[in-house]
This record gives structure tokens, C-alpha cells and sequence, in this order.
């Protein structure tokens, strides 16, 4: 029940970022970006992209574990999020220089401690972007803070705390959990 409900919360979050983006916000940009800003939107989409390739690599390595296919899917939401930032301000959206080149940790276990860490830096990574003048991607940006600091480091924390010897504690297949 618990799963289905974080489901249901991550596919949500993406469909409100995404209408945001590109509903509400649809107009042509009326202001050209600075510097700062454009690097912002490259620095957290980079991130957005290393967590993606991370995460996608630790299920290639241990199977569809929770609770990493859940923020996987959620993470490619907030690329997608991202890239709809760059179209809309007219800029070329940057490709992922991590698909397929990042490695899992050998264990579950650091998998896990990874996934903690870089939910920590993601959270920092955006604050830093407080100095952001248009509404949409300040809008946006809070939106991607806030589910790295609400929904996935607390996800990663408890399984974790639950999952202490890094034995995958269930897996998820053919929409079943199998708890071993």
C-alpha cells in the first residue's frame, strides 16, 4: 500500500511539474536570462541527469529495488521539467553526459548511502539558486528542492535504516512485491 500510494505521489509530482512548465508558463518569455540563471538551469539539470544515470544503474545491478525505480521515474519527471525551462526560454537543452557511463556500488547498502548523499547535495545544489529573478524557474526549482528533501532522502533513509546488511529487502516485479 505504501509503495502504491509513493507511486502515485511521484507520478503526480511529475504531472504538476510538467503542466506547470509548460501550461501556466507556456507564454514566450518577455526577458532574456543572465549568466547565472542559464548556468543555475545547467548545473541542476547535470544533476538531475547524474542522479537519473545513477539510480538506473543500480537497478541494472540489483533489479527493480525501492526505492530506487521510484525516484528514477521521478527524476527523469524533473529532467523533463527542466528541459521544458530551456525550450521555453529558447536555449539549446544540454545532453546528458551521464547516460550509460555511471557504475552502481558494489553493494546495496552503498547504494543506498549514495542515494542519501546526493539527495543531500541535490538539496543544496538549489539553494544556492535562490538568487533566480523569474518566477517560473524559481517555481521549479523549489518544486525539484523540496522532493529531494521531502520525498527521496526520506525514502532512502528508511531503506536504509530497514535494509541495514544491503540485502534488497523486496523487489518489485510484474507490478508484485516479493518481500525475501
Amino acid at each position: 500500500m505504501k509503495t502504491k500510494k509513493l507511486v502515485l505521489s511521484v507520478m503526480l509530482t511529475g504531472m504538476v511539474l510538467l503542466s506547470l512548465t509548460m501550461g501556466a508558463f507556456a507564454q514566450t518569455p518577455t526577458t532574456t536570462l543572465d549568466a547565472a540563471t542559464v548556468q543555475a538551469m545547467t548545473d541542476a539539470i547535470n544533476d538531475e541527469y547524474h542522479a537519473y544515470a545513477f539510480y538506473s544503474a543500480v537497478i541494472a545491478k540489483f533489479g527493480a529495488v525501492a526505492p530506487f525505480t521510484n525516484i528514477a521515474r521521478a527524476e527523469a519527471s524533473h529532467i523533463k521539467a527542466l528541459e521544458a525551462l530551456f525550450v521555453r526560454y529558447g536555449l539549446p537543452v544540454p545532453a546528458d553526459p551521464y547516460a550509460g557511463k555511471i557504475q552502481a556500488p558494489t553493494t546495496l547498502q552503498a547504494a543506498l548511502q549514495a542515494g542519501i548523499d546526493a539527495e543531500i547535495a541535490n538539496v543544496a545544489l538549489y539553494d544556492k539558486f535562490n538568487a533566480v529573478a523569474q518566477s517560473d524557474i524559481q517555481f521549479v526549482f523549489q518544486q525539484l528542492r523540496d522532493a529531494s528533501q521531502t520525498k527521496h532522502l526520506p525514502a532512502f533513509q528508511r531503506a536504509l535504516g530497514n535494509n541495514a546488511t544491503g540485502a534488497p529487502s523486496s523487489t518489485f516485479q510484474f507490478g508484485r512485491r516479493w518481500t525475501r
